[in-house]
């Protein structure tokens, strides 16, 4: 377990606003050094690459003594500057973040804003493990509660931090197995110790959700445009030499570079949705899989893992899918919570599976699986939330 006493004396006490009884069990930062998310460097590089375009066609309106050279110019400049805020961004957003963990409450701060969150009162656990470093995640911390138009969700991020899992069996109270920490062990070699496992599956059927489907097909769309769009520049450039500008004159290759640039932009995103929309969708539906145990529910969609206590759980709903599948969506509640968080089973629509929620998707033979789930006989029940030092 975390060294108690190190973290303790890491924390100003005052700063933090705890209570004179409430004793410290981590402390936490992001980890430094660990790559950015991949938003935070594609987003920047887009807009970087819009303000390249903007720039080009400012220098032809110049050249060709059209009004407008400056004005484009600096809607260019302004882009340009939007993608370096979005690029420092995270140091600002991310890095001066704190987190702490007492024997109550979860709490989190940035500069002299703090939230908190009762250690018992987390509905659900998701930990988004770090592409490239080993043993770094998010860990983000949900209370669902309730539905309907008073919908809220208090929602906690720790974000970068090393072995979230085990920060993760501190909120819970629980032991951290040998393995807790190595995303690289199978899941289920990470369980609490005393863990066992009662069912495990995976989805079965297409692998793809209607969003999926909708990003593929506006993918497909936006391949079609960048092809139409460089089919008919691709003519008006072979037909400027016949209007008298000579082809690798700086007006022609300007021209020629803000319409490739443009072309290629379009395209990579179009190329982008289809990969993101299908292929990326179907790898991923590959790699997940979902583990009930005697304590928990656990659903693992290729970096991201939910952890669901199944005191939590009050009922399933079961919704029909494709090729006599069903979708399973856990109806969850919080201590003393006067509604329940229904996961989107009472929408029309099924949640959108990128985020991982509280749903076991396309299952078939669900009704033992049910009473299984909502079975709360067990021979190693969960231990209540207690101190771990």
């Amino acid at each position: 377990m975390l060294n108690v006493a190190v973290n303790e004396s890491k924390v100003d006490r005052a700063d933090w606003r705890l209570l004179p009884s409430e004793r410290v069990l981590w402390y936490g930062k992001p980890a430094s050094g660990v790559p950015r998310a991949r938003r935070w460097t594609f987003g920047p590089a887009l807009l970087f690459t819009v303000s390249v375009v903007f720039a080009l066609f400012a220098a032809l309106v110049a050249i060709g003594g059209l009004p407008g050279a400056r004005q484009t110019a600096s809607l260019g400049g302004m882009i340009a500057l939007f993608a370096i805020a979005v690029l420092i961004a995270p140091r600002y957003l991310h890095d001066t973040c704190e987190y702490l963990l007492t024997d109550r409450r979860v709490m989190w701060r940035r500069g002299r804003f703090r939230r908190s969150m009762d250690r018992a009162g987390v509905t659900f656990a998701r930990i988004r493990w770090h592409r490239s470093v080993a043993g770094v995640g998010s860990l983000e911390l949900v209370r669902a509660v309730p539905f309907g138009p008073l919908a809220r969700k208090q929602r906690l991020l720790f974000a970068d931090v090393r072995e979230p899992d085990r920060v993760f069996a501190l909120v819970r109270g629980a032991d951290a197995g040998p393995n807790t920490g190595d995303n690289q062990v199978p899941l289920i070699e990470r369980l609490d110790p005393g863990e066992e496992v009662i069912w495990g599956g995976h989805p079965e059927g297409l692998l793809l959700g209607w969003r999926e489907a909708l990003t593929a097909a506006g993918g497909v769309g936006v391949v079609g445009v960048g092809l139409w769009y460089g089919y008919n520049t691709a003519g008006i450039l072979l037909g400027l030499e016949d209007v008298g500008l000579e082809v690798r004159s700086w007006t022609w290759v300007l021209f020629f570079l803000s319409v490739a640039i443009t072309w290629g932009v379009i395209t990579t995103i179009g190329v982008g949705l289809v990969w993101y929309g299908l292929l990326r969708a179907r790898h991923l539906g590959l790699e997940t899989e979902y583990v009930l145990t005697d304590r928990r529910l656990l659903i693992r969609r290729g970096p991201t893992e939910l952890s669901v206590d199944r005191r939590r759980i009050v009922d399933v709903a079961d919704t029909k899918a494709s090729r006599g599948l069903h979708h399973l969506i856990l109806v969850l509640d919080a201590p003393e919570s006067r509604a329940l968080a229904d996961s989107g089973a009472l929408r029309k629509l099924t949640p959108a599976r990128e985020s991982v929620p509280p749903v076991l998707f396309e299952l078939r033979d669900v009704e033992k699986l049910k009473d299984l789930i909502l079975d709360r006989r067990s021979s190693n029940p969960m231990p209540p939330v207690r101190d771990a030092a």
